[in-house]
């Protein structure tokens, strides 16, 4: 979702802060995607002047999550068209941290991940990723680099003021 633009310090913090919330309470089945995995895979970093993070999570967690971010002081956003919609979940944007998207996904048992509200289908990621960012769990989907080239194209590893070609892969 586009939004106002961020310094690469505050939307790193903003996945640290809330990396570590979702691993202090053992939320699982998430990792990152989108802008910011295109990001943490090809420059170890968020990207410089991206509106948001952008994690895709099991829609289980959603209670959960809305508890845990509500009860560390962090609004939620009920503009844009999201309403009381349970296909996404999205905070409000502060001095201190940039807004992010919780895209809810059905998860089936090959591992699909349904983002139900971008509509795109994040596919066999069953065995996420571990990786080690800023001292922190960070998850990333099986297959990344080829999800990346599916939603950004073949340059998806040269920086672009582009968000890849039209129309989307659904499917990725």
């Amino acid at each position: 979702m586009a939004g106002k633009t961020n310094t690469v310090e505050i939307l790193n913090n903003t996945l640290l802060f809330i990396i570590k919330l979702l691993n202090e309470h053992d939320i699982k089945n998430w990792f990152v995607g989108y802008g910011t995995l295109l990001g943490i895979v090809r420059e170890n970093s968020c990207i410089e002047g991206d509106d948001d993070v952008d994690i895709i999570i099991d829609q289980m967690n959603y209670d959960k999550i809305k508890q845990i971010l509500i009860q560390n002081g962090i609004k939620i956003e009920y503009g844009y068209g999201i309403g009381n919609s349970r296909n996404i979940l999205k905070t409000v944007h502060t001095e201190k941290y940039c807004s992010v998207d919780f895209y809810m996904a059905n998860v089936d048992t090959f591992g699909n991940f349904d983002d139900r509200w971008e509509r795109v289908v994040w596919s066999r990621c069953i065995d996420l990723i571990r990786h080690d960012w800023n001292g922190e769990i960070i998850y990333l989907p099986k297959n990344y680099e080829t999800k990346l080239l599916n939603r950004y194209g073949k340059d998806w590893r040269i920086p672009q003021k582009n968000k890849g070609p039209e129309p989307k892969m659904k499917i990725i």
